[in-house]
Formats: structure tokens, C-alpha cells, sequence
């Protein structure tokens, strides 16, 4: 029973443990990269200017960047993951099933009801307006 357990799981105890020591190790490397010189530490007025584009900066103050592009990538990936949760649902629970009967349909309608007060929630708020 035990290795049988070991066997099973052993491969996600390795992306688990990857995942935690990759990015430490990346962190790590940088450190020590700084600390020896590896990496430019000497600031020059060309390596603190702006670069817009393979343009020079057009002014000295750097503008603000609107919010309005967050509403919009914060809207795309909520109906992207409807999209990813809705197919797969779709193909294994495009049917009422014996089993399972309506409860599969009722789960995808309450996400898509969450999801919809939600967008007529931020619609009415004004958010989606590009111009105020």
C-alpha cells in the first residue's frame, strides 16, 4: 500500500517541489549577481531616461496610465474562465445524465447568474466608460 502511494504521488511531490525551488533559485542567482558585479550597477542619464516606443520620452514627466485598461483585462479573463469552465461542462454534461440529473445545469447556472450581476454591476457603476 505504501509504495503503491509513493509511486502515485511521487510526481506531483516533484512539481510541488520544483515549483517552490525554481523561483528561490532565481531569486538567488540575481542576488548573488548583484552582489559580485555580474550584473550593470553604474546609472547614467541614458539608462534612467524613458523609452516609448524606440522613441526618445516627449516629455520629462511620464503620463498616467489609465485605468480603464485593468476594467477591461480584469472583464476579459472573468469571461475567459466562464469560457474554459462552460466548454468542458458542455462536453461531459450537454445532457441531463442519470446520475448526476440537473445538478451539473443548476451549478453552470448559478455561475453564469454570479457572473452576469456582476458585469451589470460594473456597467451601471460607469466603469466600462473609456471616456469620464
Amino acid at each position: 500500500m505504501g509504495q503503491q502511494y509513493l509511486t502515485e504521488y511521487s510526481l506531483l511531490l516533484l512539481f510541488v517541489s520544483l515549483s517552490v525551488v525554481v523561483p528561490i533559485g532565481m531569486l538567488a542567482t540575481a542576488k548573488l549577481g548583484t552582489k559580485f558585479g555580474v550584473t550593470p550597477s553604474r546609472v547614467t542619464k541614458i539608462k534612467k531616461s524613458a523609452y516609448e516606443g524606440g522613441h526618445p520620452a516627449f516629455s520629462e514627466k511620464p503620463s498616467l496610465f489609465s485605468f480603464g485598461y485593468f476594467y477591461y483585462a480584469l472583464l476579459f479573463v472573468a469571461f475567459d474562465v466562464e469560457t474554459i469552465l462552460i466548454f468542458p461542462w458542455a462536453v461531459s454534461h450537454g445532457y441531463i445524465t442519470n446520475v448526476w440529473g440537473l445538478l451539473p445545469f443548476i451549478g453552470i447556472l448559478v455561475f453564469l447568474t454570479v457572473l452576469t450581476v456582476s458585469f451589470i454591476y460594473v456597467w451601471l457603476k460607469g466603469c466600462l466608460e473609456w471616456i469620464k
